[in-house]
């Protein structure tokens, strides 16, 4: 493995490279792609993005693709030369990819043919962008990522070697201002974070890692994609999640670490596939976004009784993983993420900021040295959210006896759909831009029967005006329009009125 001198994860690339050229870096539907043959092409692209498209040190790169090899590539060829990795979320509606695109700057966009329709609609912003390249391209303008990957451009090409304060990812997450943020991660974090995934995860050489997570997620950018780098283990992409192919994935490519939401785990645990499957080579699961059923965790066990399971917190703003709930707690403290890893500082405070005891719920604080380096675009708009030296989460929680830390809800009304974040006032915004809405409240349901392993439901109450002739569909179509997939409500009540509190606050707990 690269030794402690390293200073950016361009630099665990080459060492792995040079150390185990034979040995798979990447997995993707059923072929896999030695470290030798991935240095080579994401090579080549990144030669092509410097000396045909113009890149230079720092500038950043849109990628916008749901998972596949070409994403794995395009995540080093950007690294490698140089450049900053701007993460976008693929499955972004029309408003909210031209916003993130924009926001970026980029002038080059990597994207896929699955997905090159929605994602070049929301080009109407992003007035940078000169250049787009698809792989597998549903219309014929564009370049070819192929065209890129090909030719011997990598023999010649010269490496960049950025210094550890040095931008290395732009990660967009929604905040509260409705509007999403880029988190920005430089290659010093990547470094941190990596050296607490091998704590978290006990990540080893010898690991294949399932990707299932979507890749533009944190987890994804932060954790897997470089830790795998340093270590020179593997990491299985999947194309989906798709409960059979998982299972299927995990077999044929002997997966031994898994890390997901606890609703992917809820689905795979369904039925008897999980117990019939070949997952003998399994020995890790690591889950977060919300606590894991405790039936989940059972059916688990039983199917999976040689995997510790284990819970994981962190958030975009942090540099790392910052708690993990060991195999042996999953039970006893099922509803805990654990305790915080080391040189991970963290305090549950007052509204003063100031330490509350042991079982008195209070605000997450994380301190400034766990956390990014701030938001792009929106200088200063991280420090208004750090007071002193401790960036505040908005999240509600406790500290027990023990240490083990609980999250209990969010100040910031979020409803979590799939192990995605949904900001409830963003959905409300949507649609009361509706001619004919007078008010609505958006919350958040637990999911129930079929779709129980979603978690929650966003549900909307709508109230009409008098007379309008408002219906599902035509909230649905705007929603469709102006939000991802998962933002959109699966459940819509219109109602006369809105309960609401003497101060004239919605009262949103009598909605669910």
């Amino acid at each position: 493995m690269p030794g402690p001198e390293m200073t950016n994860i361009v630099q665990y690339w080459r060492a792995t490279v040079a150390r185990f050229p034979n040995k798979p870096a990447a997995v993707y539907e059923g072929n896999a792609y030695t470290y030798a043959e991935a240095d080579r092409l994401s090579g080549c692209m990144a030669e092509a993005l410097t000396s045909r498209f113009g890149l230079s040190d720092g500038d950043p790169v849109a990628i916008s693709m749901p998972n596949c090899i070409e994403h794995f590539l395009a995540y080093w060829a950007v690294m490698r030369a140089g450049g900053v990795v701007a993460a976008v979320n693929c499955r972004l509606g029309e408003d909210e990819m031209a916003h993130v695109l924009g926001d970026t700057g980029a002038r080059i966009l990597i994207t896929h043919g699955r997905v090159q329709a929605q994602v070049e609609a929301g080009l109407r912003e992003a007035d940078d962008i000169e250049r787009v390249v698809v792989a597998e391209p549903a219309e014929d303008r564009s370049a070819r990522f192929d065209d890129l990957t090909a030719g011997d451009g990598w023999r010649s090409f010269k490496e960049a070697d950025p210094r550890p304060e040095d931008l290395a990812v732009i990660a967009y997450t929604s905040g509260t201002t409705g509007r999403p943020k880029g988190a920005m991660m430089r290659h010093a974090d990547l470094l941190f974070n990596v050296k607490n995934c091998l704590v978290a995860h006990s990540f080893r050489h010898e690991d294949v890692h399932m990707l299932a997570l979507p890749m533009f997620h944190c987890t994804a950018l932060y954790s897997l994609l470089p830790s795998s780098a340093y270590l020179g283990s593997t990491l299985a992409i999947a194309p989906r999640p798709d409960r059979h192919e998982l299972l299927e994935l995990i077999a044929s490519a002997r997966v031994t670490t898994f890390l997901g939401p606890p609703t992917l785990f809820a689905m795979l645990a369904q039925g008897d596939e999980l117990a019939e499957c070949d997952s003998s080579s399994l020995r890790l699961i690591s889950y977060a976004g919300s606590p894991m059923h405790p039936d989940t965790i059972r059916r688990l066990r039983e199917s999976l009784p040689q995997v510790a399971l284990r819970n994981f917190f962190g958030l975009t703003e942090t540099t790392s993983v910052t708690h993990v709930l060991p195999s042996e707690d999953a039970v006893s403290h099922a509803d805990s993420v654990g305790k915080p890893l080391p040189e991970v500082r963290a305090i549950v405070a007052d509204d003063s900021g100031a330490p509350v005891p042991a079982g008195e719920t209070g605000e997450l604080l994380i301190h400034r040295s766990n956390v990014i380096a701030g938001y792009w675009n929106m200088p200063g708009r991280l420090e208004e959210e750090i007071r002193g030296s401790w960036f505040h989460t908005g999240d509600l929680a406790h500290y027990d006896q023990d240490g083990y830390l609980y999250v209990h809800g969010r100040e910031k009304d979020v409803i979590i759909v799939s192990g995605e974040n949904v900001i409830a006032g963003e959905v409300e915004a949507v649609i009361e831009a509706i001619a004919g809405v007078r008010e609505v409240a958006v919350v958040g349901i637990p999911a129930t029967g079929i779709r129980a392993y979603l978690g929650e439901l966003v549900k909307a109450v709508v109230v009409l005006d008098d007379g309008a002739a408002v219906d599902e569909r035509a909230i649905k179509r705007a929603c469709v329009q102006s939000l991802a997939s998962y933002q959109v409500p699966q459940v819509i009540e219109f109602r006369d009125t809105l309960p609401r509190n003497p101060a004239g606050k919605v009262l949103k707990r009598e909605l669910v």
